[in-house]
């Protein structure tokens, strides 16, 4: 939160608790659709996947876009992450992405992306025209898919 407001800028723990609340409240809305459709198709495990289709089913089109695209580059790093470290299970992933990568994107349209992660939210993920020429160009190297930089 701290990173997209000026630094200057204070934040109260009435609006501290009130983002939490609502972050929890999303959260909670878009699992409870995807836990339903592994019901459906009897599973018990939710993934990324089910996450971004129950984003796409829910009307959140616009996330979905940027958000494929972050898991994707999540998925290279760790894997890449994991290879480093000799982790055998980071390298069957890696060995079997080939038979993952065509059911990889989500079944359904994919609203065009507007905006939705742009700097410093983005990270530097997301490459277009406006910020593809910036001097400033995030590796992977700094990648924190928590936020806690």
């Amino acid at each position: 939160m701290r990173r997209i407001l000026p630094s200057h800028a204070k934040i109260s723990d009435d609006a501290k608790e009130t983002i939490q609340e609502c972050v929890s409240e999303y959260i909670s809305f878009i699992t409870s659709e995807a836990n339903e459709r592994c019901q459906r198709e009897q599973r018990k495990t939710i993934t990324a996947e089910d996450v971004l289709w129950a984003m796409g089913k829910l009307g959140f089109d616009e996330y979905i876009a940027p958000l494929t695209l972050f898991l994707h580059r999540y998925r290279e790093f760790e894997g890449d992450r994991g290879s480093i470290r000799g982790d055998p299970l980071a390298k069957r992933t890696m060995e079997m992405a080939p038979l993952v990568a065509a059911a990889y994107g989500p079944p359904f349209h994919v609203a065009p992306h507007q905006g939705i992660l742009t700097p410093p939210m983005a990270n530097g993920f997301v490459k277009d025209g406006v910020n593809m020429n910036s001097a400033h160009q995030p590796s992977m190297a700094c990648f924190d898919p928590y936020g806690f930089r």
